[in-house]
């Protein structure tokens, strides 16, 4: 072992001693149900910011941002800006301020609580709320271990199984023993290891090809590079958009009508409702943070999404030059990872010196593991508080009920990481599929249920169900295309964000809304703020 493996090891080592530190204060201050699940509302202003950054730059930001910054460039701006900094910063803007005095009155620790005292469904709702929260969690869990797996491989040589496999032991630990409290203050750690990080290494990756406008020139030359040096077709790949802002309405991932539905429908706004995220905004302390904590988000999750994206952007002008060779990564038993995943960690070790490049590693741990504990703290919730507490087993005991909730945890965890032995062809693709689910399910039950008040039980129940069963079907059917040969291409959310609104929609107005009196308890109306 020479002296650079050990430093690797070293800081990975340090990151993971800090980690466990921060956890044990985490345990200690956690006492009641309360404080496991959302920190009793008790997380301070930078605390609450960073947990949403974290929540929300996972090992998708870091390995899957930058591999669709390989292959469509530009072409996927909306992604950058409009993606996840909008989710959490409208997140906090339209459903934390009202949901801070809603949490207070009617003691919610999860959204599934508030979607009981909506509509006045106690049972079923927080059932299949619950359910389909658990499922869409443990979807995107299955991301996070393929991202620091594929990243421990090329930096550490270590096995992406075991690799993946340390971080899920990690994470089990400090979850399961300090909930909400040590999820939160470990992400304040690795939000801002990300931010640091990231908008280093951008800026001395691009050096690496010539800079800044040189980047913007080369990309706009790859059709031309790839063909000559690489002997692929000038369209490989996306290469003729990689420079321009989208391509025509009938192409997938590039076209603009894609570009709209996929990351100007599916991303934000299912960002925006998932469980993950969405379930947040019970844990700060002060109403103010609604007023600057949506512009803090914003402006610090941009560059981190940005720097990921011209990392990738730099990885296909270098391929393209022949400056680099990105191959994939064939793992135990014959699983092959997509270059496209590979791209920010081929070029980061062809770039960067080596005392810089042995910080990615830390980077992608902070960006999966700030993310991979709030999704289990958020599933067990479901499954143990929402489901067991609440409908089958009211007088379950709080002591009783936090064991569930380790339990839970584990098996989650440990059933997740088995399924990501087998990683998905492109890391992106699997999150979206994911983040349709959510949009198609939560967001007219949660912003509806906020904003309209004829929105009832009757159209929250069949418009959540109707969207669940038909983005499944419309991936089983079409995949994640849905393509009208010469004329459109769109993402398969569609067909379930259609029926999830057509259904609320039509139930809405043929059938009663809820009383006066519970809508003015609960807030609803067109405005943010009742005062």
């Amino acid at each position: 072992m020479n002296s650079f493996d050990i430093m690797a090891i070293s800081i990975t080592a340090a990151y993971f001693i800090a980690i466990a530190i921060i956890s044990i204060f985490g345990a200690r201050r956690t006492k009641t149900i309360s404080d496991f699940i959302s920190a009793s509302g008790q997380l301070g202003f930078w605390t609450y910011v960073l947990l949403m950054i974290g929540s929300v730059t996972s090992g998708m930001t870091i390995i899957g941002v930058a591999g669709l910054g390989f292959q469509s460039g530009w072409a996927n701006l909306w992604e950058r800006v409009i993606g996840p900094p909008f989710a959490i910063s409208f997140c906090t803007l339209l459903i934390g301020y009202k949901m801070w005095s809603l949490r207070k009155k009617f003691q919610i620790l999860t959204m599934q609580d508030y979607l009981a005292v909506r509509y006045e469904d106690p049972k079923w709702m927080r059932v299949l709320a619950g359910l389909i929260s658990a499922v869409t969690c443990f979807a995107y869990l299955i991301g996070q271990y393929t991202a620091i797996g594929v990243v421990s491989e090329v930096v550490l040589g270590v096995p992406y199984s075991m690799a993946s496999f340390i971080a899920l032991i990690v994470v089990l630990g400090y979850v399961v023993s300090g909930g909400m409290f040590s999820t939160a203050w470990t992400t304040l750690l690795q939000a801002l290891i990300m931010i640091v990080i990231a908008i280093v290494m951008a800026p001395m990756i691009i050096g690496w090809v010539g800079g800044w406008i040189a980047l913007n020139e080369l990309a706009s030359q790859v059709p031309i590079l790839q063909k000559m040096v690489r002997g692929v077709s000038e369209a490989y790949a996306f290469a003729q958009f990689l420079d321009k802002p989208f391509g025509p309405a009938e192409m997938p991932l590039v076209g603009w009508a894609y570009n709209l539905t996929l990351f100007g429908l599916t991303v934000p706004l299912g960002l925006m409702v998932a469980p993950h995220i969405v379930n947040n905004v019970l844990c700060f302390k002060d109403p103010k943070y609604t007023k600057w904590g949506p512009i803090l988000m914003y402006s610090l999750s941009v560059p981190i999404i940005m720097a990921t994206s011209l990392i990738g952007l730099a990885a296909r002008v270098a391929w393209a030059q022949g400056r680099l060779s990105i191959s994939s990564l064939k793992l135990e038993g014959g699983v092959v990872v997509a270059w496209n995943d590979m791209a920010f960690p081929t070029i980061a070790k062809a770039a960067l010196p080596y005392g810089i490049f042995i910080l990615l590693l830390p980077c992608v741990l902070a960006a999966v593991m700030s993310t991979t504990d709030r999704l289990l703290v958020t599933a067990a919730s479901n499954i143990s508080y929402d489901i067991v507490k609440k409908v089958i087993r009211p007088n379950l005991s709080d002591n009783a009920l936090k064991w569930i909730s380790r339990i839970v945890i584990i098996i989650i965890g440990v059933t997740s990481w088995w399924l990501s032995l087998t990683p998905q062809p492109m890391l992106a693709w699997f999150i979206w599929a994911a983040l349709s689910i959510m949009v198609s399910c939560f967001f007219w039950p949660i912003i509806g249920g906020l904003y309209w008040r004829r929105m009832n039980k009757h159209a929250a129940r069949w418009g959540m169900l109707a969207g669940f069963i038909t983005t499944l079907i419309s991936f089983w059917i079409w995949g994640r295309n849905i393509i009208i040969p010469g004329v459109v291409a769109l993402y398969a959310v569609v067909p379930g964000f259609i029926a999830s609104t057509a259904v609320t929609l039509i139930l809405s107005f043929i059938t009663k809304p809820h009383s006066e009196g519970l809508l003015k308890e609960t807030l609803t109306g067109r405005f943010i703020r009742a005062d």
